[in-house]
């Protein structure tokens, strides 16, 4: 048995080194789109990451708890400049790893935070395990989870067509989670 040994952990180590990488391999960061991924919508300004709860705190003061009480482990926000309708606007797009799908549901479900319409988008894909919708005449908000992150997008635009714009950052981010994680399904 002993001769064994060091071949099994040999056997093991490659093992380990060859997996494929997981879901628990996507960063937050990678679910960003890039300048120009959605047509006209480009980052304005560095990406903001929280990496821990000092971090987010500086980020989102109060609002960090219910994250924090969820299992947060990383965020990730961005703003955007595009065009709607011949004016320019702003979205921001925030992405919350919540470490697993549990945590994600939670957050989504949490009451402290739980705004919204619940919208099935079957009709033309859709984005995340379940998705909502706010809006006023000033703005849309889409908030959705799907694997173990929580997504908001904000259009600082009421009309239809700036919910379009809305929707089409779900959609990306959601895709880009497919494929990271190697769901073609949701």
């Amino acid at each position: 048995m002993r001769k064994f040994t060091p071949l099994l952990i040999l056997l093991s180590f490659l093992f380990y080194c060859t997996q494929e990488e997981g879901p628990t391999m996507v960063d937050v960061v990678d679910l960003i789109p890039q300048n120009d991924e959605i047509s006209g919508w480009t980052r304005d300004g560095a990406m903001d990451i929280a990496e821990n709860e000092t971090q987010l705190w500086d980020l989102i003061n109060g609002e960090g708890v219910v994250y924090v009480d969820h299992g947060f482990v990383k965020c990730a926000f961005q703003d955007f400049v595009g065009d709607v309708l011949g004016n320019q606007r702003s979205l921001l797009l925030r992405v919350f790893d919540m470490g697993d799908t549990l945590n994600a549901y939670a957050v989504y479900h949490d009451s402290r935070i739980e705004t919204g319409v619940e919208v099935p988008w079957t009709e033309s894909g859709h984005a995340g395990i379940e998705a909502r919708i706010e809006s006023s005449v000033l703005y849309h908000k889409i908030e959705f989870w799907e694997e173990r992150f929580h997504i908001e997008i904000t259009i600082d635009d009421g009309s239809p067509e700036a919910l379009n714009i809305a929707k089409l950052f779900a959609l990306n981010v959601s895709d880009a989670i497919n494929r990271l994680t190697g769901d073609p399904e949701n």
